[in-house]
């Protein structure tokens, strides 16, 4: 199992479970993770999902 650490705005982390197959876009949003939108549902279109 993969950790996905996800650093928000804020500076605050959360640490969350990814499976195999996952992106990073849908742990975030099942996750719900401050500012992950994912609005194109993971097409690549909307840029509200940026990773830096």
């Amino acid at each position: 199992m993969t950790k996905i650490n996800f650093v928000v705005s804020d500076g605050s982390v959360s640490e969350f479970d990814a499976q195999n197959g996952d992106t990073v876009m849908e742990v975030a949003t099942r996750n719900g993770v401050s500012g992950i939108e994912a609005d194109c549902g993971g097409s690549c279109s909307c840029a509200t999902c940026h990773v830096y």
